[in-house]
């Protein structure tokens, strides 16, 4: 006789809930705040000079470059900005397309068409990453870009998608925004594709409030990264051709902290993994539920635990049972593809022009709808994440796994 389920009136496997997310900022502690004194005590908050500046984000950016494996790293104010700066120095714009999964969070989409590319959009597999044989499928004339995002920590098939890339003469931008870390066979994800690009708010594996990273290894687009991000200047190179930028600069304060939270990257990892290992155990063998897939399985960076149900409405079940037991899960982003938000859904932009869609250098005719990646759609519904802490104790581990079969037993 299967126990009786809390959402059902019976007692619930934590008394007190779980408390997922924020896997960075549960990680400060004494040394953020020593770091950001000594940059308020120095009264240099400005990267590039003060009265005595510490160089933090120089530092950080060093560090994070070395980290993730490539000869180049550029901090930047968001990892909305991470995205704008790569696309802009891969030169992708009016007239271009980048491909981009169907779920992902705005961003991906967003600083496609605020660099006047158009977003075209590609079905996801159960790894939740872009399906590398839809991806070839929407690849037009003037497609130049494809943008894997490495949702929750897992990475993408780079191995197919970086090969479908070299045979069409494509750049990738990888949006690693919730990956810092992971690694795919050997290599950290950012370190693969042409530009890589992270995010530092308050709820990735690092954080500093707001903040992003763009990596490369090739010197022309660092140069145009770094050029694009600060009014079109290199400050300390000489020579090379200056063009109209933004400003996306990050400040000495997030650098201070920034750099204090790169260093426990490693540790934040370890600890998700120790949970996330010993939940997947102890739920693989659970009828019923699907595991998320997973490209490289050793890569995984342990933000959250997914699993999918066979039907939607046994999802939503199984969701809040979950919860009424003390446990986190959810969908990401409701189960909703990106191009549901009516910005994406209705190409709604402040420019009069309606660019890119209307733009006159756009060849192109395309139109969004609900249904248009009708598997990333179901798929995405029938994901349920429950969202892990490096806080979590292996006791939290047992009563997630607890949880789950729980439910399991009474669903399914």
């Amino acid at each position: 006789m299967p126990e009786k389920l809390a959402i059902e009136g019976g007692k619930p496997v934590r008394e007190k809930p779980l408390r997922g997310g924020w896997p960075g900022a549960m990680m400060i502690g004494e040394e953020e705040k020593k770091a950001v004194l000594e940059v308020l005590e120095n009264k240099s908050l400005f990267r590039y000079y003060g009265p005595n500046p510490k160089y933090k984000v120089a530092q950080f950016e060093k560090e994070f470059a070395e980290f993730i494996g490539t000869r180049y790293a550029l901090a930047v104010t968001s990892g909305t900005a991470a995205l704008n700066v790569g696309i802009a120095a891969l030169e992708v714009g009016p007239g271009d397309e980048v491909i981009v999964p169907a779920i992902t969070f705005i961003a991906s989409a967003g600083a496609v068409a605020c660099q006047r590319a158009v977003p075209i959009f590609a079905e996801i597999d159960y790894s939740l990453g872009l399906d590398p044989e839809d991806v070839e499928k929407k690849i037009t004339e003037r497609t130049k870009a494809i943008m894997p995002v490495h949702l929750q920590g897992v990475p993408c098939r780079m191995d197919e998608l970086m090969e479908i890339a070299e045979k069409h003469g494509l750049k990738v931008i990888e949006d690693c925004a919730q990956a810092a870390g992971a690694k795919y066979k050997g290599r950290r994800v950012g370190s693969i594709g042409d530009v890589g690009a992270f995010s530092l708010q308050l709820n990735k594996l690092i954080t500093c409030g707001d903040g992003g990273v763009v990596t490369t290894d090739d010197e022309e687009i660092y140069e145009k990264a770094v050029r694009y991000h600060d009014h079109g200047f290199f400050r300390g190179k000489e020579g090379g051709e200056p063009f109209v930028g933004q400003v996306y600069r990050m400040n000495e304060l997030s650098g201070a902290v920034a750099l204090e939270q790169l260093r426990k990257l490693d540790k934040i990892i370890s600890l998700l993994r120790r949970v996330y290992d010993r939940v997947i155990d102890g739920i693989k063998d659970v009828d019923g539920i699907k595991l998320r897939e997973t490209p490289d399985a050793d890569g995984v960076a342990g933000v959250s635990v997914c699993f999918f149900t066979e039907d939607i409405e046994t999802a939503d079940k199984f969701i809040a049972a979950l919860r009424a037991e003390g446990i986190p899960a959810g969908r990401l982003y409701g189960g909703k593809p990106v191009y549901s938000l009516p910005q994406i859904l209705h190409q709604r932009t402040l420019n009069k022009a309606g660019c890119p869609w209307r733009c006159p250098l756009y060849k192109g005719k395309v139109e969004y709808r609900m249904g248009m990646c009708p598997k990333a759609e179901d798929i995405a519904m029938r994901a349920i994440f429950i969202y892990l802490s490096p806080l979590y104790t292996l006791q939290d581990a047992d009563d997630i796994i607890h949880a789950v079969r729980k439910v399991a037993e009474n669903l399914l």
